[in-house]
């Protein structure tokens, strides 16, 4: 952070200052009031009544000398000097909560609330294969699982591990390896039927191609054989980040997608898409385990995580998955 001058500078030190004299619901209240840019939604996760939450807005920001939320009828605003708090505040609240649940451990059970963050393609496999025997081992637990493309800030987002898919670039964080996911190529049978079926990857360029991404950016295909790896530059009408959208644009005809395999097992089987080279496959991504560093974790944290890494072999998403049980393990 680049303050403007001395004065500002003088300002942050005495909000840091006066931050630590809130009582912790009302730094609760602006915490959730961030996370969910909504004073409604902020009172009903509460259980608040709206004037409540905005009191305590009003209660902070009265306190710390400072404007910290941009509020109209429509939408709230995050000011600078707000995103600051919200920072620290984050910590804070967290850190509280965790000394809570790590009181409430002392007789070493394994209880309290695990926030899991992963991506939606590993969604159903995570809830069927992972989470619920967990829980029935240990029915004190409760479970808040977040599905999500993006990578959320386990420390601001109170995350306590997460799953992801790709390389994890954060010093602060431990990350294990515990599996990969690979995309194969399919269309469905009308589709190809109409367009004529690629037999090397450089026919992909004389076909529409589906792709996993928000913007229309010319990013090749990479794919791999038993033999070589070569990239493809492909033709594109349709652009969609949700692999269950791009796989209903295949199902309609609409052109050839990359779909992990663990998402095609159902729609494998019923005969509504068909590989495309199969001999191909994309470049496999790693699944990481995804935790804070530090030696003193609570023994819900501990025990969740022995479970996943107890259970590596069943993270390895490959196209051979494709031949297991109908609607099995990949959903």
């Amino acid at each position: 952070m680049v303050y403007r001058n001395v004065k500002q500078y003088g300002k942050l030190k005495v909000i840091v200052r006066n931050l630590e004299t809130i009582d912790f619901r009302t730094l609760s209240v602006f915490v959730t009031t961030c996370q969910q840019m909504n004073l409604t939604q902020c009172a009903e996760l509460m259980g608040l009544p709206k004037s409540t939450v905005s009191k305590a807005i009003t209660k902070l920001e009265e306190h710390l000398e400072t404007k910290l939320l941009e509020r109209s009828t429509r939408k709230i605003q995050i000011t600078e000097a707000g995103q600051i708090v919200y920072d620290r505040a984050a910590q804070l609240v967290n850190e509280f909560r965790s000394l809570t649940q790590d009181i409430q451990e002392m007789e070493q059970q394994v209880q309290g609330m695990l926030r899991i963050s992963a991506p939606p393609t590993l969604g159903g496999f995570l809830t069927n294969y992972v989470l619920t025997p967990f829980m029935k081992r240990w029915p004190k637990i409760k479970v808040s699982l977040e599905l999500s493309y993006g990578f959320d800030d386990l420390f601001s987002q109170g995350f306590d591990l997460a799953l992801r898919i790709g390389q994890v670039a954060d010093d602060r964080l431990v990350a294990r390896e515990i599996g990969y996911s690979t995309r194969v190529l399919v269309a469905s049978s009308g589709y190809l039927e109409e367009q004529g079926i690629p037999e090397s990857p450089l026919d992909l360029m004389h076909h529409n191609c589906l792709r996993f991404q928000r913007n229309s950016d010319s990013i090749p295909w990479t794919l791999m054989s038993e033999q070589e790896t070569i990239s493809v530059d492909v033709n594109s009408n349709f652009y969609c980040p949700s692999i269950q959208g791009l796989k209903g644009g295949a199902i309609a005809g609409l052109g050839i997608a990359q779909i992990p395999a663990n998402e095609l097992v159902c729609e494998w089987h019923e005969g509504k898409l068909v590989r495309v080279l199969p001999d191909w496959h994309a470049v496999p991504m790693p699944i990481y385990l995804v935790y804070r560093s530090g030696l003193n974790k609570p023994k819900r944290l501990e025990a969740v995580l022995d479970h996943i890494l107890s259970m590596k072999d069943q993270f390895r998403f490959g196209p051979e998955l494709l031949h297991s049980p109908p609607c099995g393990r990949g959903r």
